[in-house]
């Protein structure tokens, strides 16, 4: 049975690998949607209010959307092919 000094080490080299590309991919991906939304909605005559309500709105869920896809691939990544078991 794993130790809870072991869980913890395994869950650290998730949790930072995740939270830092998470962070980076949720900006690069806010501020892209951002820039095109903003940029497409300027030449179109949209309302700023608008525009900054969509492209706010749309980043953060494109943010979160991204950071939980870099979860995702780090815990794939780092699991590989062994099992997970809870052992109570």
């Amino acid at each position: 049975m794993a130790t809870a000094r072991e869980t913890r080490r395994i869950a650290w080299a998730i949790f930072w690998r995740a939270g830092l590309t998470g962070i980076v991919l949720g900006f690069v991906s806010g501020f892209i949607f951002g820039f095109v939304i903003n940029f497409v909605g300027t030449i179109a005559g949209v309302d700023r209010q608008l525009l900054y309500q969509i492209s706010a709105w749309g980043g953060g869920i494109l943010g979160l959307v991204a950071s939980f896809l870099a979860f995702n691939y780090f815990l794939a990544w780092s699991i590989g092919g062994k099992t997970l078991s809870l052992s109570v």
